[in-house]
């Protein structure tokens, strides 16, 4: 889901500053958590702060119903370089994995952290097990 909405912000040569991310319990209670981060639409930066927002609300008692995340307060621009932190090959690794999705679909190619995700289809909610979360959407 994350991996998706990373996607679609580089292809329409956009960047978030704001995460949240959403989840519904099976008793319809629901959680939401947000974080204003730096200007940015790399995977690598906004990834660890899904997975960091998902665990503080996640609570592994209650039986969730959906997971939701957000990336809002977006503006137009590309990809700002950090000099501490990226370098070359994670910029060039981006532009080869989305020119790929371009060319054969937004599920032509994830990265290996995202393999383990399943469709919702071969997930059981109810036995109890924490949800997996999904590397992207179906369409």
């Amino acid at each position: 889901m994350a991996e998706n909405l990373a996607f679609q912000l580089r292809r329409g040569e956009k960047v978030t500053s704001c995460v949240t991310v959403r989840v519904r319990y099976s008793d319809f209670q629901t959680k939401s958590i947000q974080k204003r981060i730096p200007y940015t639409a790399a995977d690598h930066n906004l990834f660890p702060l899904v997975r960091e927002l998902f665990d503080k609300l996640y609570d592994r008692r209650v039986l969730v119903r959906l997971i939701g995340v957000k990336y809002s307060n977006i503006v137009n621009g590309g990809h700002q370089i950090d000099l501490f932190n990226d370098d070359e090959k994670i910029i060039n690794l981006y532009q080869a994995m989305d020119k790929m999705r371009d060319k054969y679909g937004d599920r032509a190619v994830i990265r290996a952290a995202g393999m383990d995700a399943r469709s919702l289809g071969r997930f059981n909610p109810f036995n109890g097990e924490p949800p997996p979360l999904l590397a992207h959407r179906h369409q």
